[in-house]
């Protein structure tokens, strides 16, 4: 397995940061290596304050009023950014689907670094204000009555796998199906990689988070 250092090197707090610093910030108290079973609470947003990066194994973020699955985790994705250090009460759990290690970085950790290293700093704004720009244009294609709003909205409701989806109607039946002509489905492809929503290739198509 990866050092700590190695693990902290390849994520975006510690962008540009030299391999000095990020070993003076592993010396920090609050980095730990935590495995979990299947169907363990890795994360509940009302009560931990702690950034996770999945090691082995898979996870799923979970809305904790309904239970509607948000986010399936991966290998190498990160969560719990957003509410690091904010202390409203969010709903929102992180499961393990079967055994998992993560690197858990607590708040102090986290504070620690950025006031070592203001980069840091600048290294969490940059994620987050990207963050903000990707749920704005999921709004626009939630709200905007368009072609690429039509098409985003039905790859929504389609069964994913780690966020990709393989088309099994084709383009002529699904266009028909969202109100829109062939062409428009085509272009409709199109805005929606331009503007980072999605990955097309060919059937298969992943739906992308910053």
């Amino acid at each position: 397995m990866e050092s700590l250092q190695e693990i902290l090197s390849g994520i975006f707090l510690f962008k540009g940061i030299s391999k000095k610093d990020i070993d003076h910030c592993s010396s920090f108290d609050g980095a730990e290596f935590i495995s979990y079973e299947r169907n363990e609470i890795m994360l509940s947003s009302e009560t931990d304050k702690k950034i996770g990066i999945l090691l082995s194994g898979k996870a799923s973020i979970f809305s904790g009023d309904s239970g509607v699955i948000i986010k399936r985790l991966s290998v190498n994705d990160i969560y719990g950014v957003a509410i690091l250090f904010d202390d409203a009460h969010y709903s929102t759990k992180v499961v393990a689907t079967g055994k998992c290690k993560i690197l858990s970085l607590n708040r102090d950790f986290v504070q620690s670094c950025i006031q070592y290293n203001s980069r840091i700093s600048l290294n969490y704004i940059e994620y987050l204000a990207k963050k903000i720009t990707f749920l704005n244009l999921k709004i626009d294609a939630y709200t905007a009555k368009t072609a690429e709003n039509k098409l985003y909205s039905y790859l929504l409701q389609l069964p994913r796998d780690d966020d990709k989806i393989v088309l099994k109607t084709d383009f002529s039946a699904i266009a028909k199906m969202i109100g829109i002509g062939r062409a428009s489905l085509y272009r409709a492809f199109e805005k929606l990689e331009k503007d980072g929503l999605i990955i097309k290739n060919n059937k298969e198509i992943t739906l992308c988070e910053v």
